[in-house]
């Protein structure tokens, strides 16, 4: 498997854990994502404005834990010999939360499992944003739509000169934006499917760690 290929699948599996994420702590946070800070801190903006206090104490929360979690995760990154060995530490924020989810019932939500996976998304955001030398934020796709449109638009302007070549790394954004919306219709069916929805991302993870080869870290 080339690098850039294993960069491809990289993308696909943390786009998917992103969107999987995210769109669970949408909907366990009543409308309050865990991996979109962009539009928490708008909705904090918004709520301070309009003096909801309840709203904004519930946002400005996960937003807080949001950044001491990156916080936790640079220093940690900094303590591991490798990385990818912090998807453990993911792995097993998201199987605590499943804990504490089965603890208090099927059918009922907890602010405490949310939060988890919010500082599980920060670290995943923190660890890893450059796949094969292209900048590929796995937790945010404004920026992955921009250049991957920006890709598009360059392949076509070239082909007036012959040039029909579409690089798979100038695929890799439009690979982070899609997965991400793959892995949020996933989280729907999950849920109806198992109580046992938070673990879904965790063998992904683990396979991310032990099949990622020691000389991609410098990526």
């Amino acid at each position: 498997m080339t690098p850039v290929v294993h960069s491809a699948l990289r993308v696909t599996a943390l786009g998917l854990i992103a969107g999987y994420v995210d769109a669970v702590g949408y909907v366990e946070l009543h409308g309050i994502f865990s991996a979109a800070m962009t539009g928490n801190s708008t909705t904090f903006g918004v709520a301070l404005a309009e003096g909801n206090w309840g709203r904004v104490g519930a946002v400005g929360m996960v937003l807080g834990l949001f950044f001491g979690g990156a916080l936790a995760a640079s220093l940690l990154r900094r303590s591991l010999r490798a990385y990818r060995h912090e998807w453990l530490w993911m792995a097993a924020l998201l199987i605590i939360a499943q804990f504490v989810h089965w603890s208090h019932g099927t059918h009922t939500s907890s602010r405490v499992e949310t939060l988890l996976l919010t500082v599980a998304m920060a670290m995943q955001g923190e660890v890893l944003s450059r796949f094969s030398g292209i900048s590929v934020q796995t937790i945010v796709v404004t920026n992955n739509i921009i250049k991957f449109a920006d890709n598009i638009v360059d392949f076509l302007w070239k082909m007036k000169d012959g040039k029909l070549a579409f690089p798979l790394t100038a695929a890799l954004p439009g690979l982070g934006w899609m997965s991400c919306i793959v892995g949020a219709f996933l989280s729907v069916l999950m849920r109806h499917a198992t109580s046992g929805f938070f673990l879904f991302p965790v063998p992904i993870l683990v396979a991310l760690c032990f099949l990622n080869p020691p000389e991609l870290e410098k990526d």
